[in-house]
């Protein structure tokens, strides 16, 4: 029945993101990767109070591209992800949804989280394991905290919607 149906759906929480049960990418590809942050050409700096620990690229991208078009999704197109530091909340532009597969975390307590409107209250928080597909909603305010001094939370990432 209808209401049978609504209370199934009701019981699932809300979550500002999820994981998925997509295959990991193979050990060669990332392997492969250039691991040189500082060669990368900034595509997409971030913006604002993010703009010195954000940046997008889609250097030295082919191999992850064609390998995600390949095996996750043909629509997508595939880059990469270098936060140097805590990202103050935000909201990202023109991005509802990104898909992403952290290879480095940055730290072992780095936390995503996401906040009421007030920019201090957490709606909701996740500790992203390494080398897991998962979705973000990024259309609400959100930022990552604790990664460690010196270190890269190095992503693969595709906008979904």
């Amino acid at each position: 029945t209808q209401s049978h149906r609504i209370q199934i759906i009701m019981s699932y929480p809300y979550k500002y993101y999820r994981f998925l049960n997509l295959p990991p990418i193979p050990d060669n590809i990332l392997a492969e990767i250039n691991r040189d942050f500082d060669s990368y050409a900034r595509g997409n700096p971030g913006t604002g109070v993010n703009r010195d620990v954000y940046v997008w690229s889609d250097s030295w991208n082919q191999v992850i591209n064609d390998w995600c078009q390949q095996n996750i999704c043909s629509e997508m197109y595939w880059g990469f992800q270098i936060i140097r530091g805590n990202m103050q909340p935000h909201i990202d532009n023109v991005t509802r949804v990104k898909m992403n597969y952290v290879i480095d975390t940055g730290g072992s307590d780095v936390l995503t989280e996401w906040y009421a409107d007030d920019g201090v209250t957490v709606i909701d928080s996740v500790m992203i394991e390494p080398h897991r597909w998962h979705t973000l909603k990024v259309d609400t305010l959100h930022g990552v905290k604790n990664v460690l001094p010196g270190a890269t939370r190095f992503s693969i990432t595709g906008r979904m919607f």
